[in-house]
């Protein structure tokens, strides 16, 4: 019985020094550079908590304003993170052997955090943009489970690589580079 508890000890530890299979890093990139005139002003919906988001993303001077109060501008931008702890035969299995030791050994999962960016115009959405990273949890299962999750540091630093990456996406995509010219010709620059 000994040598079986230690066995199924050291596969459960593996799980820590292994990184989690299909774990996708995220490619460097160029950081944004703007090119052209800045983007029109945009009402600005999120659900990121951190005002430092809001200024890093105000820092890369793409948008002419970012503005969370001006309901009746016609271009919005919507930035909603979350996350969803995946189901899978590795969750099921941790939360077993969990539970066989009584909660001495920890329970793993593995989650999927989500930065979800959608530019949006009079209300309907014209382009998405959505990145994701991967990431373990390790809980007690006498913890006990609030429902609240803090969003994690590494999970904050990927937030703001996101917003690169948007900026870079956005100057891509042909909808929504129209729509901003559209912005324009009926607002001029001043």
């Amino acid at each position: 019985m000994k040598k079986l508890m230690t066995a199924l000890l050291l596969a459960h530890l593996s799980v820590f020094a292994v990184p989690a299979l299909g774990a996708e890093t995220p490619a460097p990139t160029a950081d944004y550079q703007p090119q052209g005139p800045k983007y029109p002003p945009v009402f600005f919906v999120t659900n990121v908590e951190s005002a430092a988001f809001k200024q890093k993303l105000d820092g890369y001077g793409a948008f002419a304003r970012l503005d969370s109060e001006a309901v009746g501008l016609p271009i919005g931008l919507r930035i909603v993170k979350g996350h969803r702890t995946k189901q899978d035969a590795t969750t099921m299995s941790s939360v077993m052997l969990s539970a066989s030791t009584l909660g001495l050994i920890p329970m793993v999962s593995s989650t999927e955090f989500k930065v979800y960016y959608d530019v949006y115009v009079q209300g309907k959405s014209i382009a998405e943009f959505e990145y994701q990273v991967d990431s373990t949890d390790v809980n007690h299962l006498w913890a006990g489970n609030t429902g609240e999750r803090k969003t994690k540091p590494a999970e904050e630093l990927f937030m703001d690589y996101s917003l690169s990456l948007f900026l870079n996406d956005v100057q891509k995509s042909a909808e929504v580079q129209a729509a901003f010219a559209e912005y324009w010709q009926y607002f001029p620059q001043q």
